[in-house]
Parts: C-alpha cells; sequence; structure tokens
C-alpha cells in the first residue's frame, strides 16, 4: 500500500481527546484521524442540501430524542 505522511499542529487539549479514543478503541491516534476522515466524507458526500446551505446531521437515541446536533457548512 503506498501511504503518505502528514505533520498536524493539535493542541493540548486535542490531544489529550484524541489518545483517549484511541485507548478507548483499542487503535492508535493515526487510526482514529483516518476513521473521523472516512466518517466525514460519507455524511458530506451523502448529505446534500438543495440550497447549497449548511446542513444538520441530529444524533438520536432509540426514542428518537435528539441528543446532539452537528451542523456541516
Amino acid at each position: 500500500m503506498n501511504t503518505r505522511r502528514y505533520t498536524i499542529d493539535l493542541d493540548k487539549r486535542f490531544d489529550s481527546r484524541l489518545a483517549e479514543l484511541a485507548q478507548q478503541k483499542g487503535t492508535t491516534k493515526a487510526e482514529i484521524i483516518k476513521r473521523a476522515l472516512a466518517t466525514y466524507s460519507v455524511i458530506t458526500g451523502s448529505v446534500q442540501a438543495p440550497d447549497n446551505s449548511d446542513k444538520k446531521l441530529s444524533i438520536t437515541n432509540q426514542d428518537d430524542k435528539v441528543l446532539e446536533d452537528i451542523v456541516i457548512p
């Protein structure tokens, strides 16, 4: 597999959260970033606002109560 290396600057808070997620999932920070990019690609590719405005993704529980709204520019 042909891979590329990237350098990104993260503040301490973001790096701590990234480390927590990697530990919780039993994987690496790089893998968490890859999964986040894949998720973002799916969301932005499948949600098309007809007027080219921002889109909103809602996270709900089993009773369809909205737990979180995420605005996607």
